[in-house]
């Protein structure tokens, strides 16, 4: 072999030295890409795993409340102690019942069974929240899911129509008895959830009221009402001294002028014309501020978030 022969020999082996490392190097890179790859598949299954674990534990949990407030696995117990049950509400909150059926469809499966009732009873609205009252703060695992209430030809009481639906679990321990546990969730005092009941008329279109009667008369509030209901907004203009607004009396036909700053005062109603603009108007009353739109009526202004003081 020849020196030439022999160079070539060496440069074909440094060639074959460098390819190899040069391999070698890339493959270790592709492996520890792919097992970089594969820690953070790991790891995003671990993540999911541990969720769905936690997600697991805690419905475990509420699984284990809800079981402390079923109806006894006995359905047929359940379904005769519930109605008990029920029963006992409603006299004692003063309704006269007038019916209360089993209408249970057998819906479920073979973790809970739902039981329905249908009452029908008669009553005034303060005897309603009472029984509604007592039927939220006891635990039981039930719900109102339909009521109907309807004025009664005398005047003074209300024909009552509910469903009541309450669940059987599978995980319940009792077979005889009621939960004697009370709800969870937090309920004001009766007398005030009563009193704020009991203070509408449930029948009417509720309106926030606009301005308390000065006297507190109801007679007061009805006048009020009747004003703001034919008083309409029916014109803005823009001239040399800024934006002017009329209202229309539409009982005497009258239209009644008011610029920005301006006193208001329509019958009961009295306030100030604190903004105009465009098609809108607002007033300041005496415990709050109320926007009006032009064409609306004043019965129809909306109380603004941002009180007067």
């Amino acid at each position: 072999m020849n020196s030439r022969e022999k160079l070539l020999v060496v440069g074909v082996g440094i060639v074959a030295v460098f390819w190899t490392a040069t391999t070698g190097v890339s493959t270790f890179r592709d492996v520890r890409a792919k097992n970089y790859r594969m820690l953070k598949s790991v790891k995003k299954e671990l993540a999911r795993a541990e969720k769905s674990d936690a997600r697991g534990r805690e419905a475990q949990k509420r699984i284990y409340a809800w079981a402390k407030q079923s109806l006894p696995t006995d359905l047929d117990v359940a379904k005769s102690l519930y109605e008990d049950w029920l029963r006992e509400q409603l006299i004692e909150s003063g309704l006269y019942v007038t019916e209360l059926n089993d209408k249970s469809s057998g819906g479920g499966n073979k973790r809970f069974q739902e039981i329905s009732f249908l009452v029908s009873a008669e009553g005034s609205l303060a005897q309603l929240s009472d029984f509604l009252y007592r039927f939220y703060r006891a635990g039981h695992l039930h719900r109102v899911s339909e009521a109907n209430l309807t004025p009664s030809k005398e005047g003074g009481t209300l024909v009552i129509s509910l469903t009541i639906d309450a669940l059987s679990l599978e995980d319940c321990k009792r077979t005889d008895r009621l939960s004697e546990r009370l709800s969870n969730t937090p309920l004001p005092p009766l007398e005030e959830v009563s009193a704020a009941i009991v203070s509408r008329n449930i029948f009417a279109p509720y309106r926030p009221a606009l301005l308390g009667a000065s006297n507190g008369s109801e007679q007061s509030t009805t006048e009020l009402d009747q004003v703001l209901a034919q008083a309409r907004f029916t014109a803005m203009t823009y001239g040399q001294g800024g934006w002017q607004m009329a209202i229309r009396m539409e009982e005497s036909g009258d239209i009644l002028f008011f610029r920005e700053g301006d006193s208001i005062e329509i019958g009961p109603f009295v306030g100030q014309i604190a903004n105009l603009e465009g098609r809108e108007a607002i007033v300041t009353l005496k415990k709050q501020r109320v926007l009006v739109r032009l064409g609306q009526y004043l019965s129809q202004a909306t109380p603004l978030l941002d009180q007067a003081g």
